[in-house]
């Protein structure tokens, strides 16, 4: 029998990339609240890459799933609780981190909730939502945005590889397959729905997908197309704009 011991091991982390829906009320558009994609970003308090932003995640425990890991550290980093996450991928290049040989096992992670004050931990100094855009470029290359009120971050890609990197370790590329991850799982399937509330107008809803599948159609279009998926309810938005708006359910049995 071989010994485990007779290799050497690597430290295993998880990392998560969770996007969030917030609402602008700030800047309507034809009476409606705009919505925003956000990607939620932990300020690095802690060598290496002490001050940079990157993604909320920590080292697995003895005894631990990687998916405990993973939300164990939303909660504390976060304070993200009950995300719904899935499986994104693996990434252990030998020089992804300068402390030594770590591999992380990654996952995109959506809440409904964007909560406007965050309480980080452990090694992470603070946490930040940032709203997200996704752009392709004329010269084929393509470019994810990070915004807040005070700094903007570019994320640069070339044939889905990392070109321009503003954070910490690969996170930049774990951001873009995440991403891209999540545009096939929206357009694809029904994912959009654990990013809403359970409750919700239509236009609530066609917001987001628009943001995210990069897509457009009129509202009656979208209409139909959701048809199959969500359930009209008796209950309306009695604070929607110039006018009450009938409210919507996820179909049961979607996936």
């Amino acid at each position: 029998m071989i010994r485990l011991d007779a290799y050497e091991r690597p430290s295993v982390a998880a990392d998560a990339v969770v996007f969030g829906i917030d609402a602008d009320a700030a800047a309507p558009r034809k009476g409606l609240i705009q919505r925003r994609l956000k990607l939620l970003l932990v300020r690095r308090g802690e060598e290496p890459f002490a001050g940079a932003y990157g993604l909320p995640g920590g080292f697995l425990r003895k005894g631990e799933t990687i998916e405990q890991t993973a939300l164990r550290e939303l909660a504390e980093e976060a304070g993200v609780s009950e995300p719904k996450i899935l499986h994104l991928g693996v990434y252990s290049a030998p020089d992804r981190d300068p402390r030594g040989w770590v591999i992380t096992c990654a996952f995109l992670a959506l809440t409904r909730t964007v909560a406007l004050s965050t309480a980080a931990g452990s090694d992470a100094a603070e946490a930040e939502w940032f709203d997200f855009e996704f752009a392709a470029e004329p010269d084929g290359c393509e470019q994810i945005t990070l915004s807040d009120a005070e700094q903007t971050l570019h994320l640069r890609y070339q044939n889905g590889s990392l070109l321009q990197n503003a954070l910490a370790f690969d996170h930049g590329q774990i951001i873009y397959d995440a991403f891209r991850q999540l545009r096939d799982e929206v357009m694809y399937h029904d994912l959009i729905f654990d990013l809403m509330p359970p409750l919700f107008a239509v236009s609530d809803l066609q917001q987001p997908y628009e943001i995210i599948t990069g897509t457009h159609t009129s509202p009656q279009n979208f209409r139909k197309k959701m048809a199959s998926r969500i359930t009209e309810t008796e209950f309306y938005n009695e604070a929607a704009a110039h006018r009450t708006a009938k409210l919507y359910r996820r179909k049961e049995g979607t996936a």
